[in-house]
């Protein structure tokens, strides 16, 4: 399993907002609002999901930023995101594409 920064550093700090998936289309959304534009959303879009988990612990306290996203490349074309909320959660969700969208 290799480990890489998928150079989304404008997810540092931003606002999680929701998660969803689509069970009959196998797509899960993750609904951000970027810190540094307050009014601009992203969204990631994970297809073909295999798994989503959505601890919601928060053993660093509440929390509801995000500390920082990690994607690891799994065997294949499969990749693995982890998102670390700052309340010390790790959401995971692993597809066959990973794609990040920016409003605007």
């Amino acid at each position: 399993m290799h480990i890489a920064n998928i150079g989304w550093d404008r997810l540092h700090d931003a606002t999680l907002l929701d998660l969803t998936m689509d069970w009959a289309s196998g797509e899960a959304h993750v609904r951000v609002r970027l810190s540094e534009e307050a009014a601009r959303g992203a969204e990631i879009v994970v297809t073909g999901s295999t798994l989503l988990r959505c601890p919601r612990e928060q053993p660093w306290g509440p929390g509801v930023s995000i500390n920082e996203a990690r994607l690891l490349a799994l065997q294949g074309e499969r990749k693995r995101l982890e998102i670390e909320v700052q309340s010390g959660d790790v959401i995971e969700l692993e597809g066959g594409a990973i794609e990040l969208h920016v409003e605007g």
